[in-house]
């Protein structure tokens, strides 16, 4: 769910979210119960139930951990921002508990100051916690979440900060949080700086000096348009800021602005890739993209290659042992939404290309499943180009069956079986019941026989809503459309247990 949403839509913006089919079973433990159902907002996309359904089930899983064990949640709200960067559904957590009785206590500092900062990791997320207060109670805040916010604001704000965040165009501005939670200055300095925010745009204090706009890539494009002066300006003055992230999705922009490929290449960094936390599919989204344009950029195509390998490289190390089936039939070859480029067999196959980066047994479906051999050496461009280079191989059918049946008949014990498609599979598989021959029958066949323990996550690209196995049936995720955080989930959604051991040891920072 969105809050603090701009002014222009909030009033008809909806979402649903997407539902992990083990969901449907009650955990023993109410944490358990709470984490899966915080974890699973990592799927952000297509999705099952409404807002209000959402927030109905977080709250009756708030309420059972808050009656027995209330600092836990605040544990797993500072959790999911920090491990898992969940933005929204930590302050969501947080201010549930602001307003529920069962975390008063008799310290003068509070529980929920003293979880705030730890929860409220950025300046905009002030303003984020306040407007799901107004929209989940409305009135006044709750003092411990007024101090702890006023914390955050205090231990946060600069000038920069203060420029980049002003969230004019939203419900709440950072204006409001200010002037509802009136943050104590820890000194005279802190004092001006304040009131030029506050103050120094306003006719009635002309004494009081505005603060400059802040020299970030926005500003500057938005004063200077898209021209190359204004990117090479980013570029080299380091006085300006031009992020990573940014710059992935400016690349087109600095192109056709004339902005020379040697200036950019030289700007980006492998070694800040290492670092970003952004997805492969983000630079594969920029390659794919100057393609589809027509651009001819090869010293910038290399560098995003190179990107690519050098962002599987934070996927997590422990999903080697997974089988990886990409649905190549026909009806895969559609985008992946109305206004997307790429087309939902491209994304399955670069998926499956980059678990084989790890390790992964990786193979195509159609008629038949066809495994790829895989070198941990190549390139994932060119294990991608491998995966779709079987389409007319294994034929146009969608007998997604065959990949477990494949795991069966190899006797290959895996740790987990995904399955990227768009759910509309069936077995074409003459003179024979097509119930015999489906996934939920050889995934039960295949538990029974060789991996009583291994999970299936059935990723429905086009989120269609139709499910090849019931809700609810162990061990088995039903994840309706593409998220880049996908992996992200796996690593979150399995060893639950494990983790509920960490977040019972998190500790506020």
């Amino acid at each position: 769910m969105e809050f603090n949403a701009p002014k222009q839509t909030i009033a008809e913006a909806t979402r649903t979210t997407n539902h992990e089919g083990g969901e449907a079973f009650a955990p023993v433990d109410p944490r358990l119960a709470l984490y899966k159902r915080t974890v699973n907002q990592l799927l952000e996309g297509s999705f099952y139930e409404a807002d209000d359904e959402q927030l109905t089930a977080l709250v009756r899983r708030f309420d059972a951990v808050a009656d027995t064990d209330p600092e836990f949640i605040l544990r797993l709200a500072a959790f999911a921002r920090q491990e898992c960067y969940l933005r929204e559904i930590p302050q969501v957590l947080l201010v549930l508990a602001a307003n529920d009785e069962r975390f008063k206590d008799n310290s003068s500092e509070s529980l929920i100051r003293e979880w705030a900062s730890a929860i409220i990791q950025r300046l905009d997320e002030t303003a984020t916690a306040l407007a799901v207060h107004d929209t989940l109670f409305g009135g006044t805040a709750p003092w411990p979440l007024r101090r702890g916010i006023e914390d955050v604001l205090v231990a946060q704000a600069d000038a920069y900060t203060l420029g980049k965040y002003t969230l004019s165009r939203r419900e709440v501005t950072l204006f409001d949080v200010f002037n509802r939670v009136h943050p104590t200055p820890i000194d005279d300095e802190q004092a001006r700086l304040f009131e030029r925010f506050m103050r120094g745009d306003l006719d009635d204090y002309p004494g009081v000096e505005p603060l400059a706009s802040p020299n970030t890539w926005e500003t500057v494009i938005s004063e200077r348009g898209n021209t190359r002066a204004a990117w090479e300006r980013l570029i080299e003055d380091e006085t300006y800021s031009l992020p990573l992230f940014a710059s992935i999705r400016n690349l087109r922009n600095m192109l056709q602005a004339g902005v020379p490929e040697e200036t950019i290449v030289d700007h980006l960094e492998l070694d800040a890739v290492r670092n970003a936390p952004l997805s492969p599919f983000r630079y594969y989204q920029a390659y794919a993209a100057l393609a589809e344009d027509g651009i001819q950029a090869p010293e910038i195509e290399r560098w995003l290659e190179a990107a690519i390998d050098v962002a599987v490289e934070t996927i997590p190390d422990d999903l080697d042992n997974t089988l990886v089936a990409v649905d190549l039939s026909g009806s895969m070859d559609m985008f992946l939404t109305q206004h997307s480029t790429l087309g939902m067999k491209e994304i399955a196959a670069l998926f499956g290309a980059i678990l084989a980066d790890e390790g992964a047994t990786v193979g195509g479906f159609g008629d038949a499943f066809q495994r790829i051999p895989t070198h941990v050496d190549t390139p994932v461009l060119q294990r991608l180009d491998a995966i779709l280079g079987i389409d007319e191989e294994v034929g146009t059918a969608t007998n997604g069956w065959k990949a477990i049946e494949h795991l069966r008949a190899s006797e290959h014990v895996v740790d987990r079986i995904i399955i990227i498609t768009d759910m509309q599979i069936w077995d074409n598989t003459p003179f024979t019941e097509r119930d015999e021959h489906s996934v939920k029958s050889q995934f039960d066949a295949y538990r029974d026989e060789l991996a009583p323990d291994a999970a299936l996550y059935l990723l429905d690209m086009a989120a269609y809503g139709d499910l090849i196995t019931p809700e609810g049936y162990e061990n088995v995720f039903n994840i309706s459309g593409w998220s880049e955080n996908v992996l992200a989930f796996i690593k979150w959604a399995e060893n639950p247990t494990a983790t509920i051991k960490q977040i019972e040891a998190f500790e506020p920072q």
